[in-house]
């Protein structure tokens, strides 16, 4: 679903080099009638089925469902959908346990009673629930990259502060393929703006999973940038810890993951280590004379902050090997 998106067309990037999976229904709405090919040139020469609205599109030998649509959408159609098929969702529909928080942020949402039977999909914190659930709801992009690094240090009591300040920069894509114009390329271009006024939804997101995650309370000072790249999302997470805890907690706790990948000392990781994969790379800044820490996360947007971590979630899910589809390495340059 949501076929014509930025993360719905990554998600069929990523499967069509997916051995064990076969593209059966591709559904959109204003795009239905026409080749998704038409809409993303890259697609041309690929046999692919044509754009279907929902109504009309036939789920009786579906097993998985990507719902790549706008928040709202999918909470409002999966009451539709037959039972038995996994639904992964790269919406807000589904990520909070707390319906409170979701009418806060968002709108009223339209389904409630299904909240509780959704698993937030963040893989390598939630691999283990993860495999026994049939309904995933993917993470924002901008908690992937800050949840990943620092959960594993709440967990272990080795930040020494309940204040967290993160600082995140993220290419435009992250803010879809909606025409407006404070997104333009050329509105951005040579300038760099923060927005969210303090209360970016993405905050009670990092906030609630942190929670869950730790049955811990966290005040998160959290601000969102735009720069002028296409993708991309670096974030700098600045906590009172001693770094050589923080070094060792997660080189171990990462040590077997494929897809998190901690620096080594004085190696601070870029947006361009990570362009096209699946991939977070996680390095440390020791501040001179200072108590603060600072830890550098970078993911791409579209792939591990979304479509990537769908389509592992997808591998978890249906016990293959957690990499298949998303075993290429980062683009350079």
């Amino acid at each position: 679903m949501g076929a014509s998106g930025y993360t719905g067309s990554e998600v069929l990037r990523i499967l069509l080099k997916h051995p064990l999976v076969k593209i059966k229904t591709l559904i959109g709405k204003s795009t239905a009638g026409r080749s998704v090919s038409d809409i993303f040139s890259n697609f041309h020469g690929v046999e692919l089925p044509i754009i279907n609205t929902f109504e009309k599109s036939d789920f009786s030998n579906i097993d998985v469902l990507f719902s790549c649509v706008p928040s709202g959408v999918l909470s409002e159609k999966i009451n539709r959908l037959p039972k038995k098929i996994v639904v992964i969702d790269l919406s807000s529909d589904f990520r909070f346990q707390d319906i409170n928080i979701y009418n806060a942020y968002y709108s009223t949402h339209k389904n409630p009673s299904l909240v509780k039977s959704f698993i937030y999909g963040l893989t390598e914190v939630f691999r283990d629930k993860i495999k026994n659930k049939k309904f995933i709801s993917c993470p924002g992009c901008y908690p992937t990259s800050v949840l990943l690094p620092l959960i594993p240090l709440l967990a272990n009591d080795l930040v020494k502060s309940d204040q967290i300040i993160i600082d995140s920069k993220s290419g435009i894509s992250g803010a879809g393929r909606n025409i407006t114009q404070g997104l333009l390329f050329c509105e951005n271009f040579g300038s760099m703006q923060a927005y969210g006024n303090g209360n970016h939804r993405h905050k009670p997101e990092i906030e609630h999973v942190i929670q869950i995650a730790t049955n811990k309370s966290f005040n998160i000072v959290f601000t969102p940038h735009i720069i002028p790249i296409n993708r991309g999302i670096l974030s700098s997470i600045y906590i009172k810890a001693n770094y050589l805890k923080v070094n060792e907690c997660l080189n171990n706790f990462y040590k077997k993951s494929t897809f998190v990948k901690i620096n080594k000392k004085g190696n601070i990781p870029k947006i361009s280590d990570v362009t096209g994969s699946n991939l977070c790379r996680i390095g440390f800044i020791e501040n001179n004379k200072s108590e603060w820490i600072t830890i550098i996360s970078v993911i791409d947007n579209l792939v591990k902050g979304a479509s990537g971590q769908a389509v592992q979630n997808l591998n978890v899910v249906m016990n293959y090997p957690e990499e298949l589809g998303l075993d290429n390495q980062s683009l350079s340059p």
